[in-house]
């Protein structure tokens, strides 16, 4: 069976709202864990804090440095490409 995607839950007269017990397991959410609630304008993305911010920044910046890793070995791929082509290789 796939992923579930879709969630609902109920806003208390305190304004508080539970977190399904699959998110929390997925996310690794504890109690005393904080979130960050993102207004999009036409809704609310909640997003789980990491608790250690110098890790999660690490990891960024080594998924970012492989993504230009990435672009840089396309373009150079396609502009090789484009130059064989162009002398009827």
């Amino acid at each position: 069976m796939g992923q579930r995607l879709y969630y609902e839950s109920r806003v208390t007269r305190q304004g508080q709202t539970t977190i399904p017990k699959d998110l929390r397991e997925k996310y690794g959410l504890e109690e005393g864990d904080e979130v960050t609630y993102l207004d999009l304008g036409d809704r609310i993305v909640l997003l789980p804090k990491p608790r250690d911010p110098i890790k999660a920044l690490k990891r960024i910046a080594v998924d970012t440095d492989q993504n230009i890793q990435d672009i840089k070995k396309e373009a150079l791929e396609a502009a090789l490409k484009e130059a064989t082509q162009g002398r009827g290789e």
